[in-house]
Parts: structure tokens; sequence; C-alpha cells
């Protein structure tokens, strides 16, 4: 099984993984993004497939990962916990984000 990675962030102000999938997870306002769910599941078809989860920090990423595995029942949930910027911080390449 192939893990996806998935950045919930602004990726345009650091860069993404090589390969990551990009979602809107919050609204300006802090609210579940009305589509988050929709899109994950097309990415992460079943609660078993493995997922590794990353933002700016880790915040966000802690929070949703949470949701996911108490709430919707999956069951391989990873998060960056220092997020993209500790990812980079460690010398961890990234490359520029093409919408």
């Amino acid at each position: 099984r192939r893990q996806r990675q998935m950045c919930i962030r602004d990726r345009a102000e650091t860069g993404i993984i090589k390969g990551a999938h990009t979602i809107t997870a919050f609204t300006q306002s802090g609210q579940l993004h009305p589509e988050f769910q929709t899109k994950f599941t097309a990415i992460v078809p079943t609660p078993d497939t493995p997922v590794m989860l990353y933002c700016r920090t880790g915040n966000r990423t802690g929070i949703i990962g949470n949701a996911l595995v108490s709430q919707l029942g999956y069951s391989d949930v990873t998060h960056l916990s220092d997020g993209i910027v500790g990812w980079t911080a460690g010398g961890a390449p990234v490359v520029a984000f093409k919408p």
C-alpha cells in the first residue's frame, strides 16, 4: 500500500513535498472546508489507506488527523508534527506548488 501525502495548508509560501496531494481543510474563518471530506475520500479511498498529513507547523494536521481517526475510522494516519517548516529546516526537499 502506497502512503498518500496530503498538504492542507497554503502551499505557495513554502512549496510542497513532491507527489503530495493538496486539499484546503479549513476556511479562512477556521471552519472545516465544506469540500474537504469529499476531496479527502477521493484521494484516500479506504480507512486503512496510509496517509501522512502536513500543514505549515503541524497544528492543523494534528487536529484533523485526530478527527479522521476518532470520528471517521481511519486507522493509518500520521502527520508531520513540525509541519513543512520542520521538514525544510531538517533539509528535506520540497518542490514549487503548481495549481
